[in-house]
């Protein structure tokens, strides 16, 4: 969560962001995902009840805005960053799914919607289009191919080689597709003037 919300301040500080609102796209960035789980599993959500998940986040997104001029990262890391942090909350979604017996494909939904959740809200608060539908490098290609690596890994392997797996594949993949152009597929028929 910590490491969510410092990436999502990070990226609203560098968008223009103004003080208030980069510590807003911290605390959604680190606290989005893990609430719409909870409401999907029906569950109080965690981040609401649990006292020190709003302060983290608040505290991760003041160092965010506080560091941001001296971090700002260079599109190659900046991505890996990103991708580092859909990873963990990839694994969290889907580890809480699982934790509750949710059927494989839900839990692997679970797990997409957490990785997506705050990065989407923080697009949308900042006006601009949601990164996760744009065409360009994979990003929900990799969101779901990370969740479905997790649920397969930790269902009948071991969780910590899971969460291994899941980081390295979800970094690997969003870094990959930057770095070689590796653009997102259209179904057949799709008018490139679009």
């Amino acid at each position: 969560m910590a490491i969510a919300a410092w990436f999502g301040a990070n990226a609203a500080h560098h968008r223009g962001v103004p003080l208030v609102g980069v510590v807003l796209a911290g605390v959604v960035s680190g606290l989005a995902g893990g609430i719409t789980r909870d409401l999907l599993l029906g569950l109080e959500p965690a981040a609401i009840t649990i006292r020190y998940y709003v302060p983290s986040v608040v505290a991760a997104a003041i160092v965010a805005g506080l560091t941001a001029r001296w971090l700002s990262l260079t599109p190659l890391p900046f991505v890996g960053v990103q991708a580092f942090a859909i990873a963990l909350l990839i694994v969290i979604g889907v580890q809480k799914a699982v934790a509750y017996h949710t059927p494989g494909p839900s839990a692997i939904l679970i797990g997409v919607v957490v990785g997506v959740t705050g990065g989407t809200i923080d697009d949308l608060l900042t006006q601009r289009r949601a990164t996760i539908m744009s065409e360009g490098p994979w990003l929900l290609l990799v969101v779901v191919a990370g969740a479905a690596a997790f649920w397969l890994f930790t269902i009948y392997v071991a969780f910590w080689l899971a969460v291994v797996i899941t980081v390295v594949l979800v970094i690997s993949l969003r870094v990959g597709s930057v770095h070689f152009g590796w653009t997102t597929p259209f179904f057949p028929g799709r008018d490139s003037s679009s």
